[in-house]
């Protein structure tokens, strides 16, 4: 049986970034293909077939599922192997309180930084220009752009807390790929780039104020709106995908 895709083109190249493991990168490729939808809803997985068409052995592709289960991206199901999940409610609501929390300790330590002269003030002319990035022509971004450049907009102020296990928690969690998840196939987030500017732009002239409270607070705004539309966009998702398939 073949792997469930869109078409075989989309499937995704084995390129290893420095100091990968083989396991890492197939974990890597494996996620983005989840993600931006190049496997069918519910599709199974089978290490055979990923391990042929990578051309690899089974034993780093049954590491990479495994990590991919653990982190909730797909499940192994008794005597039916590994199947790609859909995200739910309680999943989205426990990872965005842990993202708030995150993000909330990692702008008040740097901003900590930025006071005592540890860090550098020009580190927030980086993240702006993400922001710049996002903003050139947000209505003929593609989604996978527009996810990578808002990742990297948030990534950058918990790197910058210059807290190692901050920032370790922060990529384990995958936030931003869970983002993009349960955004994948729906268009609701082309119409938020005016208000997720402003927003940013808040967190933005926090930081350059040195202003803790001002922070907390533009990042408890942006990611309570983030967090009702991610729920809106999970129950849209899942009407579209439901309807889809009684049509079949």
């Amino acid at each position: 049986m073949s792997i469930l895709v869109r078409s075989p083109g989309d499937l995704g190249d084995l390129v290893g970034k420095p100091g990968e493991t083989l396991a890492e990168t197939l974990r890597r490729t494996l996620l983005d293909m989840i993600v931006f939808g190049y496997f069918e809803r519910g599709a199974r997985l089978y290490p055979e077939k990923l391990a042929e068409h990578f051309n690899v052995s089974l034993t780093p592709v049954r590491e990479a599922l495994m990590r991919l289960a653990a982190e909730g991206f797909i499940e192994v199901i008794q005597r039916r192997g590994y199947h790609i999940r859909d995200p739910d409610a309680k999943q989205v609501l426990d990872l965005w309180q842990v993202r708030l929390a995150i993000e909330l300790m990692a702008g008040e330590l740097m901003i900590e930084r930025l006071k005592d002269g540890t860090l550098d003030g020009t580190a927030i002319d980086r993240i702006e220009e993400v922001q710049r990035r996002l903003e050139v022509d947000p209505q003929a971004i593609s989604h996978k752009d527009r996810h990578e450049q808002n990742a990297s907009f948030h990534h950058q102020i918990v790197e910058l807390s210059g807290n190692a296990l901050l920032l370790s928690t922060y990529r384990g969690i995958q936030m931003q790929v869970l983002n993009a998840w349960i955004q994948r196939g729906i268009e609701s987030w082309r119409g938020r780039h005016a208000s997720e500017a402003v927003e940013h732009r808040a967190i933005l002239a926090a930081l350059r104020d040195r202003n803790p409270n001002d922070y907390a607070k533009a990042v408890r705004e942006h990611l309570g709106r983030s967090l009702k539309d991610a729920l809106a966009d999970l129950k849209a998702r899942n009407l579209i995908e439901e309807l889809a398939q009684s049509r079949t």
